[in-house]
């Protein structure tokens, strides 16, 4: 399951604890000051790739 994961994500492997950090670390900067109100997925692009799978089948 991990390997089919790994396959379609757009980045080839999985999201680790330090990218989650380093995500939440941006949005408490400066340099996101112009960002409100979204919902940030840092799963490497699983989910989109997920969903484009799923269509098509």
């Amino acid at each position: 399951m991990l390997a089919h994961c790994e396959a379609v994500t757009p980045i080839r492997r999985t999201v680790t604890t330090e990218d989650v950090g380093n995500s939440a670390a941006f949005l408490c900067s400066d340099l996101s000051a112009g960002i409100s109100g979204e919902v940030v997925h840092v799963d490497g692009g699983f989910s989109i790739a997920a969903m484009n799978e799923l269509e098509l089948k």
